[in-house]
């Protein structure tokens, strides 16, 4: 299903407000069936945002896989990036009681990657260019990437309406799934 531009509009604009701690920003999703759904649509809009990390990530690059493999890998790893963890999140929102939240998290957990794209890859390309000196650019990359796991945080909390321990969990969870993702990516195209 795609979303129209108006629910695209809101999606994102609702992301937006999350990132500035406005609870309210919850209140521009469609949390229904169909607005679940929609929400993944979020991914063909960070998926420039992802090729552009992919191309200036060393260890595509440098890589000796044939480009076939390495799209191929590269493409099933961002399929599974927006998968695995919705699917395995079901289940422990329900052990929590939150199984009623969990349609909302997941739309409003899909529209805030786009504005984490747009914060993180203007960080990345800084990196990656070299403007700053190496400790300076590597601070900017690791804060601004700390600020997106707390923003993903925040969101995770007020979409599940959850204590701060178990919003870290699930943050965490998310993190560690996509680092196995990017582990197992980077083990088949060396």
């Amino acid at each position: 299903m795609i979303p129209t531009a108006r629910e695209i509009v809101y999606g994102v604009y609702g992301a937006w407000r999350l990132a500035h701690v406005d609870r309210g920003g919850m209140g521009y999703f469609d949390t229904s069936a169909e607005g679940f759904w929609k929400s993944f649509f979020a991914a063909a809009l960070v998926a420039p945002g992802y090729l552009i990390l992919v191309l200036l990530d060393p260890a595509t690059t440098g890589s000796q896989a044939g480009l076939l493999r390495i799209v191929l890998v590269h493409t099933l790893s961002y399929s599974l990036s927006w998968t695995v963890y919705p699917v395995i999140v079901h289940p422990i929102c329900a052990a929590m009681g939150r199984e009623s939240a969990y349609a909302g998290f997941i739309v409003a957990f899909n529209w805030i990657k786009v504005v984490q794209m747009a914060a993180y890859l203007p960080v990345v390309i800084i990196v990656a260019g070299k403007v700053l000196p190496g400790g300076v650019s590597d601070l900017l990359n690791m804060l601004v990437y700390l600020l997106l796991l707390v923003y993903q945080w925040f969101v995770t909390r007020v979409a599940l309406d959850i204590k701060p321990l178990p919003s870290t969990g699930l943050v965490a969870l998310d993190f560690f799934l996509g680092v196995i993702i990017s582990v197992l990516a980077l083990g088949m195209i060396k």
